[in-house]
């Protein structure tokens, strides 16, 4: 252990934003080199600390600088110069092969030379091993009790190991454990509760997604996890409880997942209990809320939540009067309502881009017609509701309008085949199919005059004769005959001003009816 205290990084705590923002980026990078190299806390090189960086001056870190907080997990007993060092330069033909040093070390590459142990003498003085380059998909640590039971510091890397077979055994004088820069992907809650003595836990550098409060026999165990594919969409609430200073590192991990990638988990979990708490409000008691997505602010220096709120099946007969902030996605499918209103005139529903009302007891949309959420909305789903009319009109003048617009659903309501609207509509979703996702599947009815059955037709390939009745037909005819007449006479009149105003400019003629005018 080395009893010379590190020399303090020229960077730290709450200077680094000042540091940042009055240096260059060689300045900025610099001062992490130099931390990483000089920081030496652990009592062997095995094990290395980080930044101990506050989780409010972390997440105000743009995710360029936060890249620059990274891990040492190399374990220098296992490069391969150092091999050649002591092994003379053979590799053994990948075989496994250890070696033992004075100090009672042994290091040991691509597995366990059990026949070393097995002969007993120096090997069973064992104190301190190094398994480098582990070739396996899992290790024992059972093992570690019948070939090293004096071990004190134990050390495993290996980019094929994936787990750990069983929990470690009681090993008495085991102080500490570092497996780094493997794949392990989980590890249980007591998979190191039987170490008695275990003082430092090194799992940094793994595939590890998401971890549970560890049970220890030795309260004062320093865990560091820095460095893992933390899957944040994972409920790790836990960390923001955790008062101790046991997870030594917790400020400085990052997600990894596609939903919060680069995140600080602190900051995502913070945001995660703040919205389960807002989802205790006694308007939305029985719904779920999560937050969908952590968007990085215009700045860089923050990040603004996505939340999504989940009332499907709850019995709602109204949209709910509560929504937490910034919610952006509303499932409230399977309910009964029976009016859109709060839309309108609710702030909640501001920033309410997603929406799914699909299976109950919509009449009309109307109200929604020129209004600010129609112009601002992303999904709009309404199948299986009791439409049998929209404003076509409005609707498709509101997605010409919005520039974010994504889908919209309307199958599975009973749309009545008026000879008028029914062409309306076709038109409308033959323009827009692309935006209307369940165009194909919509249909309208028709009564049948003999016995007043419904008729389903497909709106996409209806025709006049499938809907219009012959006195519908004709005045159509009529309308839009008339309609032609009435658009040749204004084009006509455009002529004929314009023509009249060609003979004045050039002529000075007035035109004859203005001559004949008392």
């Amino acid at each position: 252990m080395h009893n010379k205290r590190p020399r303090r990084p020229a960077i730290y705590d709450g200077h680094l934003l000042t540091f940042v923002k009055h240096h260059s980026p060689q300045r900025v990078i610099a001062p992490f080199v130099e931390l990483l190299q000089s920081i030496d806390q652990l009592p062997f090189a095995l094990c290395r600390t980080v930044l101990p960086m506050s989780p409010s001056v972390l997440a105000q870190l743009p995710l360029s600088l936060q890249n620059l907080v990274v891990e040492n997990v190399a374990i220098e007993e296992c490069s391969l110069r150092n091999h050649a060092t002591v092994a003379g330069g053979s590799l053994h033909n990948g075989r496994p092969h250890c070696y033992f040093t004075p100090s009672n070390r042994t290091v040991c590459f691509r597995g366990i030379d059990t026949k070393r142990f097995g002969a007993g003498g120096r090997f069973n003085q064992t104190r301190q091993l190094i398994l480098c380059d582990w070739a396996a998909r899992s290790f024992d640590p059972l093992v570690l009790a019948r070939l090293v039971p004096k071990l004190e510091r134990f050390a495993l890397t290996g980019r094929g190991l994936q787990r750990l077979a069983h929990d470690f055994p009681a090993l008495p004088f085991l102080r500490m454990v570092n497996i780094t820069g493997t794949r392990l992907n989980h590890t249980g809650v007591s998979t190191f509760y039987e170490l008695s003595q275990l003082q430092v836990l090194n799992l940094r550098g793994n595939e590890l997604e998401q971890i549970q409060p560890y049970r220890f026999r030795n309260g004062n165990v320093q865990v560091y996890l820095q460095g893992n594919l933390w899957n944040c969409t994972n409920d790790m609430i836990w960390l923001l409880k955790e008062q101790s200073q046991q997870y030594v590192d917790k400020p400085t991990l990052v997600c990894k997942d596609w939903k919060y990638t680069g995140r600080p988990v602190l900051t995502a979990m913070e945001y995660k209990r703040v919205v389960q708490e807002s989802c205790l409000h006694e308007e939305i008691w029985n719904c779920s809320c999560h937050v969908s997505y952590l968007r990085l602010s215009d700045d860089g220096l923050s990040f603004d939540p996505m939340i999504m709120v989940n009332c499907s099946d709850r019995g709602f007969y109204q949209l709910p009067q509560y929504l937490p902030g910034n919610t952006t996605v509303l499932h409230i499918a399977h309910n009964k309502l029976q009016s859109v209103d709060s839309l309108t005139t609710n702030e909640h529903y501001r920033s309410v881009q997603d929406i799914y009302m699909d299976d109950n007891r919509l009449t009309s949309i109307d109200i929604l017609e020129d209004t600010i959420w129609l112009d601002n909305f992303r999904i709009l789903s309404l199948r299986g509701n009791r439409l049998n009319r929209i404003r076509v009109y409005s609707v498709e003048h509101a997605m010409e309008r919005n520039p974010g617009v994504g889908k919209i659903y309307l199958s599975n309501n009973p749309w009545r085949c008026g000879c008028r609207f029914a062409i309306r509509f076709q038109r409308f979703l033959r323009k827009h199919e692309s935006l209307v996702a369940d165009s194909r599947n919509i249909t309208c009815y028709v009564l049948n005059e003999e016995d007043g059955r419904k008729q389903y037709h497909q709106v996409l390939t209806v025709t006049p004769n499938d809907i219009c009745r012959s006195s519908e037909s004709n005045a159509a005819t009529f309308y839009n005959t008339l309609s032609i007449i009435f658009a040749s006479l204004i084009v006509l009149i455009f002529i004929k001003l314009a023509y009249d105003y060609y003979n004045y400019r050039k002529y000075g003629k007035l035109p004859w009816l203005i001559m004949k005018m008392p």
